[in-house]
């Protein structure tokens, strides 16, 4: 079984010191709000202190939620536990009990339990690594978080990046510097040869593909798996992507970018910018992922043509060196380059790569 949970610990101030008193009321209060936000009550207790305070607690089939009341500080703490990965009904709750203990304010911690236990502050996204370190980044509004059918997305406006796009709390891309990324993905292909058929694995977002327009590419397809990713972008990220997707000579299919190889060749550049870790969609591992979506794009490509891509950070030694070992198995003349992205807090790797027996 996956352990997995969200807690919501709020402090709501303000309240009506007459409700926050009254034992009963309260349990009544939590019962209709639980019954309300489509949760399932097991029970409910409750106790009533000298002189003055309450504390409910209902065990329900999800897990527990509590409520203690100061109400000399017209004050009431609440803790709600889900041992689930939707916060959508603990906000719904959350909300309830504002309302009907008249809050004036809310304050609110998200906490991510079970294998992990992480603190997801209600003004900051966390961007974890597994390589000694992570990012926090605050915002000043969060604009959009949702879940789709591959990812939890977020959009928020930072000060000083301005609009972020986050998958899975993976910063995908910044408004402020997106162009530096977007160059070193593109900038080895129009260096090098005129473009005619190039595919975008991957690049939701749009950026990349908006940067490579600027070159007049005769054909362009971008696969993304994705399309709530696309239709974020074209809504929010208008200044990373512009009017690309709608371009006479871009094709944009929703699908796996491995299906989408196994059909689709000649191309005179393929662009890999998929997710750090596109496998989890898949029964494969890293390595074997890696392994088959190159042998792909090597099949893909003209003789002449050319890879370009996003590696990882260079911190994370050990993908770095899988990504090296792999690509070396079906491409030849494999360069990497190393880029700093302020947003990302940390040197990238890019790599390009022509395929073996190809012409350089």
């Amino acid at each position: 079984m996956k352990t997995s949970g969200i807690e919501l610990i709020a402090e709501l101030n303000g309240c009506s010191s007459v409700i926050l008193n009254d034992e009963e009321k309260l349990k009544h209060t939590l019962t209709d709000g639980i019954v309300k936000c489509g949760l399932h009550q097991v029970s409910v207790n409750s106790h009533k202190f000298q002189p003055i305070g309450v504390t409910v607690i209902s065990i329900i089939n999800e897990s527990h939620i509590a409520i203690h009341t100061y109400p000399e500080a017209h004050h009431a703490s609440v803790d709600i536990f889900h041992c689930s990965t939707d916060a959508e009904p603990l906000m719904n709750l959350l909300d309830f009990l504002k309302n009907t203990l008249n809050a004036k304010s809310v304050k609110f911690m998200e906490v991510s339990r079970g294998q992990k236990l992480e603190f997801l502050e209600d003004n900051c996204v966390t961007s974890p690594a597994s390589y000694g370190f992570e990012v926090r980044y605050h915002f000043k509004k969060m604009l959009l978080s949702k879940n789709s059918r591959f990812h939890k997305i977020e959009v928020v406006e930072n000060e000083n990046f301005g609009r972020m796009m986050f998958l899975d709390g993976d910063l995908q891309i910044a408004e402020k510097d997106v162009h530096v990324y977007n160059d070193a993905m593109v900038t080895p292909l129009v260096s090098r040869r005129k473009l005619g058929n190039v595919a975008i694995l991957g690049g939701g977002d749009g950026g990349v593909l908006n940067e490579l327009l600027k070159y007049q590419p005769k054909h362009v397809t971008l696969v993304d798996i994705d399309e709530d990713v696309i239709s974020i972008s074209k809504q929010y990220f208008k200044m990373v992507c512009s009017e690309a997707f709608e371009q006479p000579n871009v094709r944009v299919i929703v699908g796996d970018a491995t299906e989408f190889l196994e059909n689709h060749h000649d191309f005179d550049a393929v662009i890999y910018d998929l997710t750090m870790d596109p496998e989890l969609s898949t029964k494969k591992d890293k390595q074997q992922f890696l392994s088959e979506i190159f042998s792909q794009i090597n099949a893909s490509l003209k003789s002449d043509g050319l890879l370009s891509m996003q590696c990882c950070s260079e911190f994370n030694t050990i993908a770095l060196e899988l990504i090296r070992n792999t690509l070396s198995e079906e491409f030849t003349d494999c360069r990497f380059k190393t880029m700093f992205i302020p947003s990302y807090c940390e040197p990238w790797v890019f790599g390009t790569a022509v395929p073996k027996n190809g012409d350089r």
